[in-house]
């Protein structure tokens, strides 16, 4: 398999991205080369792409950019920078790096969304969706024991704690998925849903958090990496049906922090 196999295929099932305008590229190395092995983890840190490497995998497939001043849009910085190593290591080594992030973030069921959703155990039809959110019932819970029931999932990709504001004691009844860095708590609310799933990128608590004690709709708070995991699993799933010729590992990230409890 050659690696630009891998782009073409995304361009030819991705009708909703705007190719002239997208992120999913090839970030580094040659999209000619044969890719012996592939890699698939939700961000490129040097640690991850080096963990590929010595598993023979020279195609690394990432969600989130190569570098920070990428998504900025300025220049990878020079001298003694983290992401100037990275840089030369890359250069050396010829490793390929490939970003899918829109095509995956609205691919339909097993997408970001779609396999965030289903992660959490709400398996069935969302009773609303708008393009990066999904609402689902969650039968008569209260807030506590809907964030009990969310955190004894992501504990698995270690996220040690649910964060929530609002009254512990409120029944909740239908509750709006969110992903990514676009967690818009107006947008979910408009959806129909009575408590929010955002992510600690996505919102920002000094408005968010008035908004949600002023109208009184609870929030849950998760990291950004831990809500779009399981969709790094389902890509990587996707991509060794797609070609099966080739070994396709995921590289776990998960939550990108712990909770130190005294």
């Amino acid at each position: 398999m050659i690696a630009s196999e891998l782009h073409r295929h995304m361009v030819s099932v991705g009708s909703w991205v705007d190719w002239s305008r997208t992120s999913d590229r090839f970030l580094s190395g040659d999209p000619e080369v044969t890719a012996k092995g592939i890699a698939v983890s939700w961000m490129p840190t040097f640690s991850n792409l080096k963990r590929a490497w010595v598993r023979g995998l020279n195609l690394f497939v990432t969600h989130e950019p190569l570098y920070v001043f990428e998504a900025k849009g300025g220049p990878v910085p020079l001298g003694r920078e983290a992401w100037a190593e990275k840089k030369r290591w890359l250069d050396e080594t010829g490793m390929v790096v490939y970003r899918c992030h829109d095509v995956w973030d609205d691919y339909p069921e097993i997408g970001i969304h779609g396999a965030w959703a289903d992660f959490l155990g709400f398996t069935g039809k969302p009773v609303a969706s708008g393009r990066f959110y999904e609402v689902h019932e969650v039968g008569d819970l209260t807030l506590r024991q809907l964030a009990e029931r969310i955190l004894e999932k992501v504990r698995t990709l270690g996220q040690e704690a649910v964060h929530m504001v609002g009254d512990l004691d409120k029944k909740v009844s239908r509750i709006a998925l969110g992903t990514g860095a676009i967690t818009d708590y107006r947008e979910m609310f408009n959806l129909g849903a009575d408590v929010l799933l955002l992510t600690d990128d996505g919102t920002r608590l000094w408005e968010s958090g008035q908004w949600s004690q002023d109208m009184g709709v609870p929030l849950l708070l998760v990291n950004h990496s831990t809500a779009e995991e399981p969709g790094m699993r389902t890509l990587a799933q996707y991509i060794q049906e797609r070609f099966p010729e080739v070994l396709v590992e995921q590289i776990p990230v998960g939550c990108l922090y712990t909770t130190v409890r005294l």
